[in-house]
């Protein structure tokens, strides 16, 4: 009998951490308000039940979980609202922490999604506003139980499996301007995820994930669509369409979101779009 390796992934949401968040520079009481206000929240809840959860419901391997990780300072109405789709999505559950650094807070939450003592746990990280594949952990736990039948990714050694090739989605751009196929050079945070103990002190959110490479021994494949990134103007980190990407016409971009990611373009696009102008 092989190892027992469990899939776990981790979605900071609106997670006020130690140093996590852009906003933060203004200190902490201010990054507070504007992490909470209403039209954001409104916005992120949008992005998680539209665009994230739907394409993790619809995974062709559904044994993993996903933990939410939320601070404790989030209003009431959020977190109800939040541990709702637990009854909506089985794999859900939401782990409330205390401000901590990135990596303390999610070696925790990366805990609370597991059962019991595997031997070891393939922790990935998403965003709310992102969307993976419906074979992502099907194909993720083929190529982790490989490396760790191999001895790649062992006790004393972490292993990544990072998928580079995806869908960047513009929402501020124009129809047939807002949909790019990119191969990215470098791990994305996005469809990554490392092979580690259950004790161990890495984790897929340890480096920066541009330098992940650097650091552990990274499995990499460039070829299929393993992601949707957007871009709205509300993304904490500073993402932009790469250079070099290639721009997918309206009408497979559509075809892909439907077929490889299980979500419904007729409806969040023009959704998307009118959460824009809602921001504006």
């Amino acid at each position: 009998m092989g190892a027992e390796n469990q899939i776990v992934g981790v979605c900071r949401f609106s997670y006020l951490g130690e140093g996590g968040f852009v906003t933060q520079k203004g200190g902490f009481e201010k990054a507070q308000q504007e992490l909470y206000a209403i039209a954001r929240m409104r916005r992120r809840f949008a992005y998680f039940e539209n665009i994230c959860l739907p394409s993790l419901a619809a995974q062709t391997d559904p044994d993993f979980r996903l933990v939410a990780l939320i601070g404790d300072t989030m209003p009431y109405r959020w977190r109800k609202r939040l541990k709702g789709l637990m009854g909506v999505y089985p794999f859900l559950e939401v782990c409330t922490l205390e401000a901590a650094g990135p990596l303390n807070s999610t070696r925790r939450a990366f805990r609370r999604g597991v059962d019991g003592e595997p031997d070891f746990i393939t922790g990935f990280r998403i965003d709310d506003d992102d969307a993976v594949a419906i074979d992502y952990i099907e194909r993720t736990r083929a190529i982790a139980d490989k490396l760790i039948d191999l001895g790649w990714a062992d006790a004393e050694t972490p292993a990544a499996v990072c998928f580079h090739r995806g869908v960047y989605w513009d929402m501020n751009r124009p129809e047939n301007e807002r949909f790019y196929d990119f191969s990215e050079k470098e791990p994305l945070g996005l469809a990554s995820a490392m092979i580690t103990t259950l004790d161990s002190t890495a984790n897929i959110f340890r480096w920066n994930h541009r330098k992940l490479a650097s650091h552990v021994r990274c499995w990499i494949d460039p070829n299929d669509y393993m992601f949707v990134r957007t871009l709205h103007g509300h993304n904490d980190s500073d993402r932009s369409i790469p250079p070099g990407a290639r721009a997918l016409p309206d009408w497979q971009a559509r075809n892909l979101l439907r077929k490889r990611f299980a979500l419904a373009p007729k409806k969040i696009i023009p959704q998307m779009a009118e959460l824009q102008q809602e921001a504006e």
